[in-house]
């Protein structure tokens, strides 16, 4: 099935044999978790088999009656399927799915180039602001863009790269790290390491890791995605803006790969739409009963998500 390396990464993030766990164990529900009003905490320890990408990429693909079928069938011994953020759809849906709202994924695009797109999003100021800030960055650090792939068993790239990505956990207080130094080796030695490209900037004088981001470069769909990025604030010197360095540095790399379809992840919408995010969408997170008794609890959890 699609999406074999990331499920191995969700595993082994997660701490578990197959993708099959608490839904108050899985870090990006409970995540939206911690910020619901939800009371029925009985409801949250059930166990959902986590379907691909697993949450690994910011948009999923929704699943057609037939994957759905197979997916079911691995869920067999769980109380839920869940189809993890999936676009939100007019479209009529499976009777038997509950859509509980997730989070807004943002996306810029530069049909004819990054420039002229960019100035257009943002307005001519905060375009020039964007330029200067990224060549004043540039001006201090050195940066280094390698393909995932590559670098499998360079333990500078990977370990430099995942203690910055701890630092965003920790800032953040995320419940789980689905980056780690090992899961990173793990993404680089599968087939989908070719894919991801990993992104470090140094500072010239220290060759200190000051900021790295992770991006995902989908040739099948079209879709070039920053993933998830660490910064290092207590050694980058005052004046610099490595985050939105990162944004302007990355949209001309995509560009240079021929994408023009750049996701921005889930989340941080307002950051995002001031670095040239045109394209906000709503994602939702499919829930399936298998085995549950819960159904009508889960229904009024999605019904007060709606209210958030």
């Amino acid at each position: 099935m699609e999406w074999l390396p990331q499920r191995d990464a969700f595993c082994n993030s997660h701490d578990v044999a197959r993708p099959q766990l608490p839904l108050k164990n899985i870090a990006h529900w409970n995540a939206v978790l911690q910020r619901s009003a939800s009371s029925d905490d009985a409801l949250h320890h059930e166990r959902a088999y986590v379907a691909p990408g697993y949450f690994y990429i910011p948009v999923c693909d929704e699943p057609d009656d037939r994957t759905l079928a197979e997916l079911s069938r691995l869920a067999s011994t769980a109380d839920w399927l869940l189809v993890p953020s999936v676009l939100r759809s007019d479209r009529r849906r499976r009777a038997d799915v509950i859509a509980v709202p997730f989070m807004q994924a943002a996306f810029f695009r530069s049909s004819r180039s990054v420039d002229l797109a960019l100035r257009t999003a943002v307005g001519a100021s905060q375009y020039k602001s964007i330029v200067r800030i990224t060549r004043k960055a540039e001006a201090a650090c050195t940066s280094e863009i390698h393909r995932l792939s590559e670098v499998a068993e360079d333990d500078r790239v990977l370990l430099d790269f995942a203690g910055l990505q701890a630092l965003n956990v920790a800032k953040y207080g995320h419940a789980r790290n689905l980056y780690t130094s090992d899961v990173l080796r793990m993404l680089a030695r599968s087939s989908e390491g070719e894919k991801y490209f990993v992104k470090l900037d140094y500072d010239k004088s220290s060759k200190t890791p000051l900021a790295g981001s992770l991006s995902y470069a989908d040739d099948h769909r079209g879709v070039f995605t920053k993933l998830v990025r660490g910064l290092d604030h207590d050694r980058i010197p005052r004046g610099l803006n490595l985050y939105i360095a990162d944004y302007y540095q990355m949209y001309r790399f995509a560009d240079r790969l021929g994408f023009t379809e750049i996701c921005l992840g889930r989340g941080a919408i307002d950051a995002k739409v001031r670095v040239g995010a045109i394209h906000i969408v709503d994602l939702d997170n499919w829930l399936i009963p298998v085995n549950t008794m819960h159904t009508q609890a889960m229904q009024e959890y999605a019904r007060s998500r709606n209210g958030d």
